[in-house]
């Protein structure tokens, strides 16, 4: 297994455990147990609700963490509860809170990962309201992580490369799967 690999497994797990330990603490979320996929994903179906974040640095990847609309929504709730939204569009305010997760978790998985000589780089969040399915061209990598709760289930995906992605996690050389 190359370096690169053993890096974003360690990063997918590390992205996997603060996401649990943030539902856990900060929401009403409570997880049953995380899987990790890390060999022959040879397809991704997200849920309608995906935010995305490319990672530059020492590496090159794309994380999606997508949600069920039922997760997404009791975190909304969750990340609502002390202050009120007013007028704000409901389905605004969801694609907010998964854009601000996506943000909190990352931030600190690559803490860990950091290297005092190269800057690690975050894009901002971008958010998808679709479904669909993603198949893995014979170049890219996809690992997976799936959360299962009492709210439903979300999911995280790390995507490498990242430069043969464009911000909907369509392939940007067409002749691609």
């Amino acid at each position: 297994m190359s370096t690169l690999n053993i890096e974003l497994h360690k990063m997918l797990e590390s992205a996997g455990n603060r996401t649990d330990m943030y539902l856990v603490t900060e929401t009403q979320i409570q997880t049953d147990k995380i899987t990790y996929q890390f060999k022959n994903v040879n397809q991704i179906e997200l849920y309608e609700l995906t935010s995305i974040i490319a990672v530059g640095g020492n590496f090159s990847v794309l994380f999606a963490f997508s949600f069920e609309r039922s997760v997404a929504e009791q975190i909304m709730l969750d990340f609502t509860a002390d202050f009120p939204i007013g007028d704000m569009d409901k389905e605004d305010c969801i694609k907010e809170t998964v854009a601000e997760l996506i943000n909190i978790v990352l931030g600190n998985v690559l803490t860990d990962f950091s290297d005092q000589k190269e800057i690690i780089s975050l894009t901002p969040p971008i958010v998808i309201s679709d479904a669909k399915n993603i198949y893995r061209d014979k170049s890219a990598v996809f690992l997976s992580a799936y959360l299962h709760s009492n709210f439903g289930s979300m999911q995280i995906h790390c995507i490498a490369p990242e430069e043969m992605f464009d911000q909907q996690l369509n392939y940007k050389n067409t002749n691609a799967k």
